[in-house]
């Protein structure tokens, strides 16, 4: 019996040994979030700068969605070449929303129209909540910002979206409607395809009224994505024919990647030219 026993408190020592714990990216706080606007619960990723907590200095915002994947891949970047090739930024990551699936949430918040026919997208199931991206632009100006302003030293005029696939159509839509919300933005493989193109309306409209368009754009595709390359030339091209003043534009194609394997890339370009040292 007592050699039984024995062998169950090795056991456990040895579960208790091995026990998992979920793994943290390094000076990032998490913070819990309700919009006032569409009632959904989210989690803000913030990351901050290695020299944070021994500096005074007010840091430029790096605001970030898809945080599935991006604000690791962020981070990683980030910790090679934050204070070597650029700037110490602190990074902002909005989580889906709490309680529901990915691909409807992301739907839901980074789609400008309601598009409930459109078969390119994830699913019609997912179509049906489209459309709501002007409750999520709400819920960033109105709440996340004034939050991260509040907490943390952010210089509120060097503010830069990062936005990858529905999550650059959503920042080519705050371009468009709201372009004091940023000031700069890196734009990968943009979904200007979806609703009919639609993005190229909202641009015509906004064309008719304004002349000036006070924003650097970095926008990019791989080399392998064929639509999205198309649609990412012909909307470059509407651009540059506008001459909107205040306004900087660089487009790549980067060669040998796909609509994934593109992001880590861009993302590290578009980092190095806006803050590059």
């Amino acid at each position: 019996m007592n050699t039984v026993l024995l062998g169950l408190m090795c056991l456990l020592t040895m579960s208790g040994a091995f026990a998992t714990k979920k793994f943290e990216i390094d000076n990032t706080d998490t913070i819990p979030i309700t919009s006032q606007f569409n009632q959904q619960s989210y989690e803000l990723y913030v990351r901050l700068p290695k020299g944070y907590n021994k500096s005074n200095k007010a840091y430029p915002l790096i605001l970030i969605n898809d945080t599935s994947y991006s604000i690791a891949t962020a981070s990683g970047i980030l910790h090679l070449i934050e204070g070597r090739d650029v700037e110490e930024v602190v990074v902002v990551g909005i989580s889906y929303s709490i309680g529901t699936d990915k691909l409807f949430s992301r739907t839901r918040d980074y789609t400008p129209t309601y598009a409930p026919k459109e078969t390119g997208g994830h699913s019609l199931a997912a179509q049906k909540v489209s459309g709501q991206a002007d409750d999520y632009v709400k819920f960033i100006s109105k709440q996340v910002l004034p939050l991260v302003f509040d907490r943390y030293r952010i210089n509120q005029y060097r503010k830069t979206f990062v936005g990858h696939s529905y999550g650059g159509l959503l920042g080519t839509y705050i371009l468009l409607t709201t372009p004091t919300l940023f000031e700069s933005y890196i734009l990968g493989s943009p979904s200007y395809w979806y609703d009919d193109e639609v993005i190229f309306n909202i641009e015509s409209k906004y064309a008719e009224k304004n002349q000036s368009l006070p924003a650097e754009v970095f926008v990019y595709a791989g080399g392998n994505e064929g639509v999205i390359q198309r649609d990412l030339h012909k909307f470059v091209e509407v651009l540059k024919s506008r001459q909107y003043k205040k306004f900087k534009l660089s487009s790549k194609i980067i060669p040998n990647t796909s609509h994934f394997s593109v992001f880590a890339l861009l993302l590290t370009d578009g980092l190095i030219g806006l803050y590059g040292k």
